[in-house]
């Protein structure tokens, strides 16, 4: 398995990978994001999505997931870190924690571990 480093940004989308947000907004944390922020922001994600076809979809912590799931996907899975049990057709849906600062209960090497579970799963794909 390769290694990927912030210097192969430019190069994820060959892998089939790219990051975004749910919500194009600025804000200083998820807290500040409301319920009419997502119902905005998430079916522009879907069509982002349905027109780019990624193979999997990281979401970054279960705060972004959680809204997109609900307005997107309308699942009733209780979502979970790492794999969903739904996907978008052929694209595969994954979490891991949020590496923001202000999530003080993962470590960098907990966050690395996440990505390295990320790649195997893509992996497998």
């Amino acid at each position: 398995m390769a290694t990927l480093g912030p210097e192969h940004d430019a190069a994820l989308l060959r892998f089939g990978i790219g990051f975004t947000d749910v919500v194009k907004r600025p804000s200083a944390n998820a807290s500040t994001l409301t319920p009419r922020d997502f119902a905005e922001w998430a079916p522009r994600l879907f069509a982002r999505l349905r027109r780019y076809r990624p193979r999997v979809v990281c979401f970054h912590g279960l705060t972004a997931y959680r809204p997109f799931a609900d307005l997107v996907l309308r699942v009733d899975t209780p979502p979970v870190l790492g794999p969903q049990a739904v996907a978008l057709g052929a694209i595969r849906l994954f979490v891991v924690p949020n590496p923001s600062p202000a999530n003080a209960h993962f470590t960098v090497d907990d966050q690395r571990r996440w990505y390295d579970d990320l790649a195997r799963f893509m992996e497998r794909r």
